[in-house]
């Protein structure tokens, strides 16, 4: 878990300090975010506050989160969720060996898998993109 550098639950971030606070990652998040705006039309990206991750982007399409945003200090950390199948099919993908060892370590749960990805540069953003078509065009 990151330390969350919005804490306090009584001030919700406006969008300038979300932007300051991601620096030059910030164009990263915003590619990442219109990617899955483009191929699911209706998304909506909204703030919500964890006591243990701080306030924090969630992108929902409907009820379904798609992918967190948790700001850090000059850069963001990304959480995704993956099914069982959609696990499989990340694993038979061609990513990156940086990105495969982060979803091997991935934690279980109910809903599925999550794993949290750094992007401090755009190194991962293709590999990002890649785990998001799984998520959204897997049947």
């Amino acid at each position: 878990m990151y330390s969350p550098i919005f804490p306090d639950q009584a001030k919700k971030p406006v969008h300038k300090l979300f932007r300051d606070a991601l620096d030059d990652t910030y164009d990263h998040w915003c590619n990442i975010r219109e990617y899955v705006f483009q191929n699911r039309p209706g998304s909506e990206e909204l703030w919500h506050f964890n006591p243990k991750a701080g306030w924090h982007v969630r992108v929902r399409y409907h009820k379904r989160v798609i992918i967190y945003c948790i700001p850090c200090n000059s850069f963001f950390a990304i959480l995704l969720v993956l099914g069982e199948k959609a696990m499989r099919e990340a694993m038979k993908s061609n990513l990156s060996d940086d990105t495969l060892q982060i979803i091997q370590t991935a934690r279980t749960h109910t809903e599925g898998s999550s794993f949290y990805i750094e992007v401090k540069d755009d190194s991962l953003i293709k590999d990002i993109k890649k785990l998001l078509a799984i998520k959204l065009f897997l049947k």
